[in-house]
């Protein structure tokens, strides 16, 4: 019965320095918490300029979304491209997704896995809430 105990214990301080180390090393990298506020499917424009559209050349394949991610009192929009018709489940609206702001880019971290998702920053817009105030 000790030895189960003493075991239990030590789990759970090997469990929580590892959520600990986790938690610090994505605020190190600079991540913060945003919610993804909209998902819509990008609609590429065609650039045939002709007279019968039976004649336009062949379009590739277009497997991209614009994600609406809002972050403190700011609403970004990020183009999420993939070679295939796969986008991650956190993408969702109201789900909560840490988040790396850096220029143009906007750098979004699976959570489970240690990969990180790399979208372009397409539209940017700040809220007009009470809560947020008017220059920050």
């Amino acid at each position: 019965m000790k030895k189960n105990l003493m075991l239990l214990g030590l789990v759970s301080c090997v469990l929580l320095i590892g959520s600990y180390a986790d938690t610090k090393k994505k605020s190190e990298e600079g991540y913060q918490t945003a919610t993804v506020v909209s998902v819509e499917k990008h609609q590429a424009q065609s650039n045939y300029v002709g007279g019968n559209p039976s004649d336009a050349p062949l379009q590739a394949d277009d497997y991209s979304y614009d994600i609406g991610i809002r972050l403190e009192c700011n609403v970004y929009v990020g183009r999420y491209e993939s070679a295939t018709d796969y986008l991650p489940s956190v993408f969702a609206p109201n789900h909560e997704v840490d988040v790396r702001l850096q220029k143009h880019i906007l750098y979004v971290s699976l959570p489970f896995s240690d990969r990180e998702v790399k979208m372009g920053i397409v539209s940017h817009r700040r809220l007009k809430e009470s809560g947020c105030p008017a220059n920050s």
